[in-house]
């Protein structure tokens, strides 16, 4: 089921609430599915307004009062708030395409922690999907981080390659150097040589 923005419901909504929230009787799997499936979406489906007040209450209450009102306050914890509120804005800032997003806040969270690139990646495996599942999310992102680490990994054992040869090289240049400071000894022993047998010539 595909997310989609809803409007905080006032006092003059409420009755009709209550009534679209009683039970009726069923009687084929089909129904039940449906039903269950279109009231998990309206539960999950509130986040966005909760993140909403959350982003809001921030920017309003003075300053002390959110950080406690999240602690000891509200009937989740406070991590839960803080990805609540980081889905939401991903959706406000239109990092993520509300039309596609599953209606569940934290699978909608852990989309919003992919960079542009880890995105647009999710985009070409058709991640970014109103049925993707949070665990599907998760082992993307595991791909990745096992992926990331692999190119690490290849790159640090390149470096010590490098490394390696480069020791080899200024070793083998010292070697060089200092033979070619014993050969210029013995050319200047040479010239002194020859220069002493033509003196002795004259």
């Amino acid at each position: 089921m595909a997310l989609k923005l809803t409007k905080p419901s006032g006092a003059g909504d409420r009755r009709e609430e209550v009534l679209s929230n009683t039970v009726i009787r069923l009687h084929s799997r089909q129904e039940f599915v449906d039903e269950i499936t279109r009231l998990w979406g309206e539960a999950n489906d509130k986040f966005i307004a909760i993140g909403r007040y959350l982003i809001q209450a921030k920017q309003v209450l003075a300053h002390g009062e959110y950080q406690p009102m999240i602690e000891r306050d509200l009937p989740f914890r406070p991590a839960t708030a803080r990805r609540i509120v980081a889905a939401t804005q991903a959706i406000i800032n239109q990092v993520l395409p509300v039309e596609r997003l599953p209606a569940n806040y934290s699978t909608v969270y852990e989309l919003s922690t992919l960079t542009d690139e880890e995105r647009a990646a999710a985009e070409r495996q058709g991640l970014i999907r109103p049925d993707v599942r949070r665990n599907e999310v998760l082992a993307f992102k595991r791909a990745l981080s096992q992926s990331h680490q692999n190119s690490h990994d290849r790159l640090k054992a390149e470096r010590d390659r490098l490394l390696n040869d480069q020791r080899r090289i200024e070793a083998r240049l010292l070697e060089i150097d200092a033979a070619l400071r014993g050969t210029v000894i013995d050319l200047d022993a040479a010239d002194v040589s020859e220069t002493a047998d033509d003196e002795t010539d004259n």
